[in-house]
């Protein structure tokens, strides 16, 4: 597995338990998920 794609993966679980499962509400919390998104179209772009 990709580098590029685990660690979106992990930025998105992350993302989610931080989000669903703890009380965090902070705009830093939704980083994750913005580099979650950047990191799956880099890895989608560099497919071929």
């Amino acid at each position: 597995m990709p580098l590029t794609l685990l660690a979106a993966i992990v930025s998105l679980l992350a993302w989610i338990g931080l989000t669903f499962f703890t009380s965090v509400t902070a705009g830093a919390v939704h980083l994750l998920l913005a580099l979650s998104a950047t990191l799956l179209v880099r890895w989608w772009a560099l497919q071929g």
